[in-house]
């Protein structure tokens, strides 16, 4: 595993290089912001360009492929003027669980009201639930324990995105949310954390209709209580 901190600030200056001024923020998210990283993590970055070339994109992936550990640098790149006209439901939790590295993200998007917030809660219920129906009804046996992994990912980004709307916190890591859920979001969220290990003491069916249901109580709902 890298050292997270030590490796942005090897990557800051290399970016500052190649692209001076036109480099307008840079930001850590994911696994590694949240102190939750594997050795399987991936390092997600943000960087933020005055406009973004395919050649750009050339530099920037020499510059990380050359980090250690470079091969699993991911996260997003993209323009100024995109930030500003992005769907704004998507970008609430994008920018809280993304920290601060050069610039601040907020200064870049457009502002975020409450209405969008719940949008976002609901959008990706609604996204998880044609994930779940979909990979149950045509998905291969063997290919459905990742689904399912993959669900129960996506499920913590709503989960944070309600319960902020429920009390005004947004929970940095999984750990900070699980202690602060209860009942079926508790158990969504212990299931996520290790979900082989809780599919074997669980059916898969069971996996899928928790999740289900969960994200139907999201999509039914205010966007703002929550499901217990």
């Amino acid at each position: 595993m890298i050292d997270a901190k030590a490796w942005m600030a090897d990557l800051l200056p290399q970016l500052r290089q190649a692209f001076g001024a036109r480099l307008q923020y840079l930001g850590l998210q994911g696994s590694y912001r949240r102190g939750e990283a594997t050795e399987a993590s991936d390092i997600d970055v943000v960087l933020l360009l005055d406009a973004v070339a395919l050649d750009d994109l050339d530099v920037y992936r020499a510059i990380v492929r050359g980090m250690p550990e470079g091969q699993k640098a991911c996260g997003f790149i993209g323009s100024v003027a995109d930030m500003l006209h992005w769907p704004r439901h998507e970008l609430f939790a994008f920018q809280k669980d993304t920290d601060d590295w050069l610039g601040r993200l907020e200064n870049f998007l457009p502002v975020i009201t409450e209405a969008d917030i719940a949008d976002a809660a609901k959008i990706g219920a609604s996204g998880l639930i044609h994930l779940l129906t979909h990979s149950y009804l045509y998905a291969e046996a063997d290919d459905r324990p990742l689904v399912l992994q993959e669900a129960y990912k996506a499920a913590f980004f709503v989960m944070l995105v309600r319960h902020y709307l429920a009390c005004g916190v947004f929970c940095r890591s999984k750990k900070d949310l699980l202690h602060a859920v209860e009942g079926t979001e508790r158990e969504i969220i212990a299931a996520g954390r290790d979900l082989s290990r809780w599919l074997a003491a669980n059916t898969e069916k069971q996996a899928y209709a928790m999740l289900l249901q969960w994200c139907e109580a999201v999509l039914q709902g205010d966007g703002v209580c929550m499901f217990a």
